[in-house]
């Protein structure tokens, strides 16, 4: 999938090329792969942001007042509609829900690990489903027992 290499909004830094790589790596079925709709969606966010960064002079920070002020944007964002359907589409790639008893769990690692919601979704689902790798460029994960933190750029 060269989209994910050849595609302006996903940037142009070391840590944007890692992550091509990573998801080309995911979908040849070169390590086994999962992620989440609460992922997924962040992705979505991002690269909404990214492509109103890209395609105009509205900075980061006010982005998204600029799309709710003009939805048209959102609808017009073809790229970023491409790139979620090829992220979709990696077939190794499991995609899990999130349930009301995982949100109940994330409530207590919010607690417990003193994590943002986000982020305790994404430590529920994990032990939910016996995930014990994540692939992040997050910090607040690496002080959390029990899990691994890879960087794809760990890879370079």
């Amino acid at each position: 999938m060269q989209i994910f290499s050849k595609n302006p909004i996903l940037g142009a830094g070391k840590k944007s090329a890692s992550c091509a790589r990573f998801l080309e790596d995911a979908d040849t079925g070169a390590f086994p792969s999962a992620t989440s709709v609460i992922v997924l969606n962040e992705v979505l966010h991002r690269l909404l942001i990214a492509s109103v960064v890209s395609s105009s002079d509205i900075g980061t920070d006010f982005a998204v007042h600029h799309m709710k002020l003009h939805p048209e944007m959102v609808h017009d964002a073809g790229t970023v509609w491409e790139v979620m359907d090829d992220i979709r589409s990696i077939r190794p790639m499991k995609i899990y829900g999130i349930s009301m008893a995982t949100f109940e769990r994330s409530l207590a690692l919010m607690q417990e690990w003193g994590l943002l919601g986000n982020d305790a979704l994404h430590l529920a689902c994990m032990e939910e489903h016996s995930i014990g790798v994540i692939a992040t460029y997050d910090r607040d994960f690496s002080r959390i027992s029990g899990i691994k933190c890879w960087k794809p750029a760990d890879t370079d």
